[in-house]
C-alpha cells in the first residue's frame, strides 16, 4: 500500500521516486522533480496524500496509533543533491541499515 500511495503521489505531482525505504518510525524518499516543486511542498504533498490515503484504507490505525494525532510529525529533513552523485544518494537510501 504505502509504494502505491506514494507512486500516484509522484505520479499525481510529477515527481519521480528514485528510491524510496520505509524503516521503523520513519521514511527515506529520494525524489527528483522540476525545480518549480520547493522541497517543503514536496515533502507536504507526500506526507498528506499518503497520510489520508493510508487512514483511509486502514481506520483502525488512528484508533489504535494516533489517539486522535495526524499520521505523520509536523517534522521532516530535505537534503538535496548538488553536489552528490544520485547514485550515492540512492545507495544510502537502499543499503542503511534501520
Amino acid at each position: 500500500m504505502w509504494t502505491w500511495t506514494n507512486g500516484e503521489t509522484a505520479d499525481h505531482f510529477g515527481h519521480e521516486i528514485l528510491a524510496l525505504e520505509i524503516a521503523d518510525g520513519h521514511v527515506h524518499l529520494f525524489v527528483q522533480t522540476d525545480p518549480k516543486h520547493s522541497p517543503a511542498d514536496i515533502a507536504r504533498q507526500f506526507k498528506a496524500y499518503s497520510g489520508k490515503h493510508l487512514l483511509d484504507r486502514y481506520p483502525e490505525i488512528r484508533e489504535s496509533y494516533l489517539w486522535g494525532g495526524g499520521f505523520w510529525k509536523v517534522r521532516y529533513y530535505v537534503g538535496t543533491t548538488g553536489a552528490v552523485a544520485e547514485e550515492v544518494v540512492e545507495r544510502y537510501v537502499e543499503e542503511t541499515e534501520h
